[in-house]
């Protein structure tokens, strides 16, 4: 199984939003880098905005300040923090994608300004104090029918501790 890593912060914040907007779905956007073995490093998250919409199984995002958030830890970074796909809940229910989930996930792959061909979509599922999370990555399309091929991932945090890497595998 391919695997995806996380910084301890970045998960404490989409946890920390999970349940601040329980029982209204909620999202974001995953910020890191792909390592060169090919798994991709979340270092941040950025929330869903103060514009963004909740509601009981649709969220719509504040899209402007996401990318403004976006741009700025791109800059902070000297271009090494770029966009890795999606994150959101299903609020009392399961991290499985929807159809609507993958429809999303396909548009992201084929959004040329996203540049990335495999983008990433976490899914928290759950309740205010159980949560499960699920990490999908596009794979491709397949041929026939409205479908896509995509690898569930294993999930890591780590937590950089002055100039060591401290990882707690889950």
């Amino acid at each position: 199984m391919s695997q995806l890593w996380i910084d301890s912060t970045a998960f404490g914040e989409m946890l920390d939003e999970a349940r601040r907007a329980y029982p209204l779905e909620t999202g974001g956007v995953l910020v890191g880098y792909i390592a060169d073995n090919d798994v991709p490093v979340v270092q941040h998250v950025i929330g869903p905005g103060l514009a963004a919409r909740h509601r009981r199984h649709r969220f719509h995002p504040d899209h402007e300040w996401q990318c403004h958030r976006l741009d700025e830890l791109f800059a902070a970074s000297l271009g090494q923090a770029v966009y890795l796909g999606d994150w959101h809940t299903h609020p009392d229910g399961s991290p499985r994608m929807s159809w609507l989930d993958r429809r999303t996930l396909r548009g992201i792959a084929r959004h040329r300004e996203a540049q990335l061909s495999r983008p990433l979509m976490l899914i928290v599922g759950g309740g205010r104090e159980t949560w499960n999370w699920r990490v999908h990555r596009y794979g491709s399309d397949v041929l026939i029918g409205f479908d896509i091929n995509f690898d569930v991932l294993s999930l890591h945090k780590f937590q950089c501790a002055s100039s060591s890497l401290v990882s707690d595998l889950d």
